[in-house]
């Protein structure tokens, strides 16, 4: 068969946006198509990614299971059967965004989550899988949702009378129409928005903003404005940089009221019917985030609504009902000739009304009562309200059987009142009409599915509700139909297991009241059907079973659905259910294990201690059921004793037997039910050849228990992962190892005496005791003697290890015992970083013993760290400028004219003397050296072939300065932009009392010279107003002299180029006298000219500009002329004047 003819739809499905911590909603509608074939037991499944969940839907869901991709999908089972061509069924499912993903990760704005699916199946016979020739039809469809920072909606009435005066300047509305916008942020972080609320032209805005929420006192104040948006007139609501709190919810409603006319009624006619629409945009404020979210609503524009309503939504056959129809005429017209069609369907018979029909018939044609009311003239903004008496008949009028029988109303069975009007609008006598509609139905039995009680296998009631593999538990489903006196048709009431209860054929089922009329039979998925077809009204039904746990399930999975299915006079199918879960639970086992004695920590021979492991069965938690035949067993130890004598086990569960096999003592725990404990306690006394450092850890376990007591050759459910375990240690003092040294300022060279002691705990005994002691590696030597108890010893030495002789046994179960070494050792060796004074060195001593005679050894360790100190020296250099006494410890500007003195000075800040140290600075080739100057604490020579200055220092105590001063002076010929560095750098120097160690390495800081170019460019003194400008007036027809004064103000030669910019006259350049060039006019001059190359510092020239003034200039004409002289050396610096001659 053809799944085609199984349809399912959804209101929405890409890119639904959904608020991180909020929820979003979807419809799910579903259809059978099929013209003859009915479709049996409608299943849903969804399944939702990681980091969304269900919220909510129509119906609760069955069950839930989690995937291995953190996924989650989710069963609604059995919800109903499809008749042929049966209106829609829908299906409402809330989702929710968590705000986290479940690793952790934060959910992000703007992610997309897919992998999202609805799916429905049906079966094409009643009792599924379990009728021959059954299909399975399926359809599927995909998801996905958006997350947003914020969004909104806006809801109003979806027909509104018009009503909103005559003016804008008048407040007479008489039609108020209340508008609920509603503004949601995230539950990650606030969010500042921009909010414009948008009411289409036609709809006027009266105010009364009222609000409500997480941020109510933020929308108290919008601004109202007439905007124009395409063309189109709107009134617009704007609130600016609104801060929306997070995970905020704040609801704001407004009234309005709809003109007659477009335009603050001044346009257009609004027709009867017309839709206007409200918007709401969001947009976000913050410039960093782009984000939006637009919502909307319309409705219609009426000058005549009616509405209908009934007394009860749910009725019986023989009840009472009463219907009532409204109608409203809107501020702008009276309304005459008005006809009201009123139609009560077959199954409900008409009996009065408040205002008396102009005719009634029973029309055999519409099935049903058609009355009709005339109304000559209803008034601008009247109301009118009407009655309709009736009554819910037993049977219908014109449905009828095969046999031409009136059928019965029956349960489910729908009715749908009608009603519509019309009128002419007195004025433009254009007709208005509405319609409007109400439902009701007959009421169906109820059901209730109650757990009753729980039994152990074997029969034997349970005194708690938690079940257990091997249980059975006793339900009772219950019909109530006893105030229902309509016939309820085909009823089936089916019950569905989860998949751990098991075996669900051949159960003992007892009824009571209105029986089935067939066995029971099994339907898919897992449940049992019972068939009553047509119960009678004033029914009722029950029915009592025990069903059998197999295995656990998650408290998710364990739901047991009762469901009452039916069929009405339309051939629908209806349902009821009832859903309760399954307490399946197992033990929660707890182990705990102490002991008591003198000393746990420090144990000695022939001590006696107590141990105590209590195993319990928690009843805290509500989930817990009885453990069964298991055991408890704790390890024993070779270094103790048991006493026999002492075993017991005391408390409120039950035991069969207490052993010791292979090393361990067994308890056969029969039964701990939930709030039960056993404790097992014994005695045990510690070996007399206790050893040091020994660790007794013993370790109490158990066995995973059953869910029954066991029975040989059945099938017994063994719960896993239930195992426990609890350990403690019982310890003997360790030896004590000690190292230390006698204090000495130690140095490359010196030797150090070592003292190491060793203590046997009181209460142990030690075998084969000896030390070794292991030296730095290439930075000590064994040189002795070495002692024990001051007694003179020779231990063996290879490389750097040093083993002394063996103990042998050391007893020390009465008294401690202790033995103390002295060795003496020779520092040959440190390693000294670049700038440090001290250094340390790590020797580490052993103690290896064994705890058992002949066994193995165990060893214990002490390590030593000791400081090695260093002479180091510190090198600073400055120099200063003899030349112009400015002193520099980095970066100096000098000119080839500079003399240079530097001073190094070099300071031992290390705690011991420094010999024969040798300093180097190398003097650059830029320099001449001049001489050495003064010296303290060294001696230092200029060597010409090498180029460097050495420096030799005999020696220097510790703390101790001293220093050299020496001359320098640059070449003569050096340009401009030459930089010369000096560095001190110590080559070697010695310790006071090794002369193998050298050090070596440390550096001043760097002191770099630089010949700085640089430039001066002046006006003539007689012209100048400051140092950049010169004003000279020459009569037209004279020629104008103009005088620049340039000068090298460098440190070193330098080339400069010569810029002009453009004059409106031609000139004559000349430089100290010396014509250099005739300008034309309006032309850019820039040369690097011989005469402006290789010059020395504090060279000058004269720069001249000769230019003839045109005699037939007007008064008032300007010339500038701009001259700039510029180095060609980095960074290139450069001076401008501004010469002026403005001739009149």
């Amino acid at each position: 068969m053809s799944s085609n003819i199984l349809n399912m739809t959804i209101d929405k499905t890409q890119n639904i946006p959904i608020l991180v911590g909020n929820t979003a909603t979807f419809n799910i509608k579903i259809k059978n198509l099929s013209t003859s074939q009915r479709l049996y037991n409608l299943g849903l499944f969804l399944k939702l990614p990681d980091g969304m969940v269900l919220s909510s839907s129509t119906i609760t869901q069955t069950s839930s299971v989690t995937n291995a991709d953190n996924s989650i999908t989710y069963s609604w089972v059995n919800l109903k059967d499809l008749a042929p061509l049966e209106v829609d069924y829908t299906f409402s499912i809330t989702v929710k965004c968590n705000t986290k993903f479940k690793n952790g990760t934060v959910i992000p704005f703007d992610y997309t989550f897919s992998g999202i699916t609805v799916s429905c199946q049906v079966d094409t016979m009643p009792r599924g899988i379990y009728d021959i020739g059954n299909e399975v039809l399926t359809q599927q469809i995909d998801m996905t949702f958006k997350t947003v920072r914020f969004y909104s909606t806006i809801s109003t009435a979806g027909k509104v009378l018009k009503g909103a005066g005559t003016s804008a300047s008048l407040n007479d509305y008489t039609q108020i129409n209340t508008a609920t916008c509603k503004f949601y942020n995230n539950s990650n972080s606030t969010s500042l928005v921009n909010i414009s609320i948008l009411l289409e032209d036609g709809i006027r805005y009266i105010g009364n903003i009222n609000v409500s929420g997480t941020d109510s006192s933020k929308f108290i104040n919008p601004t109202i404005s007439v905007i124009s948006i395409n063309g189109k007139i709107y009134t617009q609501i704007y609130y600016g940089n609104i801060n929306l709190s997070v995970s905020s919810t704040t609801t704001l409603t407004f009234n309005y009221a709809v003109w007659n006319q477009y335009n603050n009624n001044q346009g257009n006619f609004i027709v009867h019917g017309t839709q206007l629409n409200m918007l709401i945009n969001m947009n976000s404020a913050d410039p960093l985030v782009v984000s939006s979210s637009d919502s909307n609503t319309s409705f219609s524009a009426m000058d005549l609504i009616i509405t209908t309503s009934i007394s009860k939504s749910l009725v019986d056959v023989q009840s009472a009902v009463t219907y009532t129809y409204v109608y409203k005429v809107g501020q702008y017209y009276n309304i005459q000739n008005i006809v009201v069609n009123y139609f009560l369907p077959d199954g409900i018979y008409y009996i009065s009304s408040s205002s008396t029909p102009t005719s009634v018939v029973d029309d055999p044609i519409l099935q049903g009562f058609n009355l009709t009311y005339n109304f000559s003239l209803a008034t601008q903004n009247s109301t009118k309200t009407i009655t309709i008496s009736a009554k819910v008949d037993s049977y219908y009028r014109y449905k009828k059987d095969s046999q031409s029988l009136n059928l019965p109303v029956v349960a489910s069975d729908p009715f749908l009142a009608t009603t519509n009007i019309s009128g002419i609008l007195i004025g433009p006598l254009s007709t208005v009409t509405d319609n409007s509609s109400v439902s009701s139905s007959i009421s169906v039995g109820s059901i209730t599915k109650q757990f009753v009680k729980g039994y152990y296998k074997d029969g034997t009631p349970k005194n708690i509700n938690t079940l257990a593999p091997g249980d059975l538990a006793e339900y009772l489903l219950s019909y109530n139909a006893s105030n229902l006196k309509a016939i309820q048709k085909e009823v089936y009431i089916d019950d569905f297991f989860p998949l751990s209860a098991d075996p669900i054929n051949n159960l003992n089922y007892v009824y009571t009241g209105y029986n089935p009329i067939a066995s029971p039979k099994l339907i898919s998925p897992h449940g049992v059907d019972f068939y009553y077809g047509d119960i009678p009204g004033l029914s009722s039904a029950t029915i009592n079973f025990k069903v059998p746990i197999a295995q656990l399930g998650s408290s998710t999975q364990n739901a047991n659905l009762m469901k009452l299915k039916g069929t009405n006079t339309y051939g629908y199918a209806y349902s009821n259910r009832s859903q309760v879960n399954f307490n399946i639970g197992t033990p929660n086992l707890q182990l705990t294990k102490s002991v008591n004695g003198p000393n746990k920590n420090a144990i000695k021979s022939n001590e006696i201690y107590t141990y105590s492991v209590t195993i319990s069965n928690t009843n805290n938690l509500g989930t817990e059921t009885d453990a069964f035949n298991f055991t408890l067993s704790d390890t024993l130890s070779s270094w103790f004793t048991l006493d026999s004598s002492s075993l017991k086990v005391s408390g409120s569960g039950s035991y069969s037997s207490i052993n010791i096999q292979n090393n361990n003592i067994v308890v056969s725990i029969s039964k701990l039910a939930p709030g039960q404990s056993l404790t097992l306690t014994y005695k045990v006394t510690i070996s007399s050849v206790l050893a040091p450092g020994v660790n007794i850890t013993t370790t109490a376990t158990n066995t995973n228990p059953y869910s029954q007591i066991y029975e040989e050759g059945s099938s017994n459910y063994q719960y896993s992962n239930l195992i426990k375990t609890a350990s403690i240690t019982l310890s003997s003092l360790a030896i004590s190892l000690s190292k230390t040294n006698i204090s000495d300022l130690f140095k490359v060279g010196s030797n150090i005496t070592y003292l190491i002691g060793v203590t046997v705990p009181q209460g142990t005994i030690a075998y084969g005791l000896y030390l070794k002691d292991t030296l730095p590696s290439g930075g000590q030597s064994y040189l002795g003697p070495t002692t024990r108890n001051n007694i003179p010893i020779t231990p063996t030495v290879s490389s750097n290890v040093v083993t002394f002789p063996s103990e042998g046994t050391i007893d020390a179960r009465n008294d401690i015992q202790t033995i103390n070494y002295t060795m003496i050792c020779k520092i040959t060796n440190a390693n000294k970083s670049l700038n440090s004074t001290t250094s340390t060195q790590s020797n580490t001593v052993q103690c290896l013993y064994q705890q058992i005679q002949g066994g193995s050894f165990s060893s214990i360790s002490k390590s030593l760290t000791i400081a090695i100190n260093h002479p180091n020296l510190v090198l600073n250099l400055t120099a200063t400028d003899k030349s112009n006494s400015v002193v520099y410890n980095q970066n100096a500007n000098i000119n080839i004219n500079s003399v240079m003195q530097f001073k190094l000075t070099f300071q031992n800040n290390s705690a011991i003397k420094l010999i024969n140290g040798t300093v180097e600075i190398p003097i650059s080739g830029n320099f001449l050296f001049y001489e050495i100057n003064t010296t303290v604490f060294c001696t230092a020579a200029y060597n010409s072939t090498s180029k460097k200055i050495i420096i030799s220092i005999p020696q220097l105590d510790a703390s101790t300065t001293g220093y050299v001063y020496f001359t320098v002076v640059p070449q003569s010929t050096l340009r401009a932009g030459t930089s010369i560095s000096t560095q001190a750098t110590a080559v070697s120097y010695y310790n006071d009392i090794s002369t193998s160690k050298v050090y070596s390495g440390e550096k001043s800081n760097i002191i770099t010279c630089t010949l700085v170019p640089g430039v001066s460019l002046t006006p003539d003194p007689l012209t100048k107003i400051n140092d950049s400008t010169s004003f000279i007036v020459t009569q037209p027809g004279n020629t104008a002299v103009i005088l620049d004064y340039f000068k090298n103000t460098g440190g070193g030669y330098d080339d400069f180029t010569l810029i002009i910019q453009k004059v409106g006259i031609p000139y004559t350049l000349y430089i100290d006298n010396v014509k250099i060039s005739d300008v034309p006019k309006n032309t850019l001059y820039q040369q690097t000219l011989p005469i402006m190359s290789n010059l020395a510092p504090s060279t000058t020239k004269i720069i001249q500009i000769n230019a003839l003034i045109p005699s037939n200039n007007p008064l008032g004409t300007r010339y500038d002329f701009i001259v700039t002289a510029k180095s060609v050396t980095n960074p290139y610096p450069e001076k401008t004047v501004l010469n002026i001659d403005p001739s009149f």
